[in-house]
């Protein structure tokens, strides 16, 4: 027979203060990235999944928390590591959101362990969370705000310098490739009432091998010696606008779910584009 070990309240105000400082964090990163419905529901998933597994709403509400916990921690460990959190990086951390609080019950049990938390743990639990993960979720995202708003405008003002339409696309030239991952989750196209995104346009390697030559002359012989070459990698990034036709000019934009954060009409007719994004 499994021993009945109840949690104090303190417990639940810890494990709660805890995932609230991990989650603000991790929030406030994605907020960075750019990266939130696939965020959203990465966290969201694991959350319902319990639901559906523990039918006692004290083990529930620990078991989302320590969930929670688990799937920030994972994604601050990608996004720290600057890798791109693809889709299958998202659903293999939401499954670690369900495999951790289920698998630390089932070793538990096994060594005759049945952890009983009360609704009073819980309560005081989701208390301590909402109390700090509120503001300090608040004011990181204030502060990173303005970093997000002078990055998206720089990245923004790179794909406008070298723009040009080409038959029913348009080409953005000499893009830095280190960039392609930014571009892909943040910036947006309007062209003629119509949103276009980056991620979906083509992504094409250019190469630029540059050489630097030193002529000299000599008793009237006339030498040329190679003294260096550098190859240079960049980036064009081609945007289909299907059956839309090409515009007289479009907005660049960055948003972070509906807020849009920064943009830049571009004119494609030979006027001069506005000199900088608009936040």
């Amino acid at each position: 027979m499994a021993m009945k070990a109840r949690l104090p309240a303190g417990f639940g105000i810890g494990v709660g203060l805890i995932t609230a400082l991990i989650f603000s964090i991790t929030v406030a990163a994605i907020y960075q990235e750019g990266n939130l419905l696939p965020s959203v529901l990465s966290f969201f998933f694991p959350i319902v999944a319990l639901l559906g597994i523990y039918k006692d709403f004290g083990k529930w509400v620990l078991s989302a928390l320590v969930a929670v916990m688990m799937v920030s921690a994972a994604t601050l460990l990608y996004l720290t590591l600057g890798e791109d959190v693809s889709p299958f990086v998202f659903l293999t951390v939401a499954l670690v959101g369900i495999a951790v609080p289920i698998g630390v019950d089932l070793i538990l049990v096994d060594t005759g362990t049945r952890i009983v938390v009360s609704s009073a743990v819980a309560r005081s639990a989701v208390i301590a969370f909402v109390l700090c993960f509120v503001p300090l979720a608040g004011l990181l995202v204030n502060s990173k705000h303005r970093e997000v708003v002078q990055e998206d405008q720089a990245l923004i003002r790179e794909v406008a310098q070298h723009v040009q339409p080409q038959e029913n696309a348009i080409v953005f030239d000499h893009v830095n490739p280190k960039h392609k991952v930014q571009l892909k989750k943040r910036i947006s196209v309007r062209a003629k009432g119509r949103t276009f995104q980056l991620a979906n346009a083509r992504f094409e390697s250019v190469s630029e091998e540059r050489t630097v030559r030193k002529e000299t002359e000599k008793r009237g012989a006339h030498k040329s010696l190679v003294v260096s070459r550098q190859r240079q990698e960049q980036m064009r990034v081609v945007l289909d606008l299907e059956d839309v036709g090409v515009p007289d000019d479009i907005v660049l934009f960055s948003s972070r779910g509906p807020l849009t954060i920064c943009e830049q009409r571009v004119s494609l007719v030979g006027e001069e584009p506005s000199k900088g994004p608009i936040s």
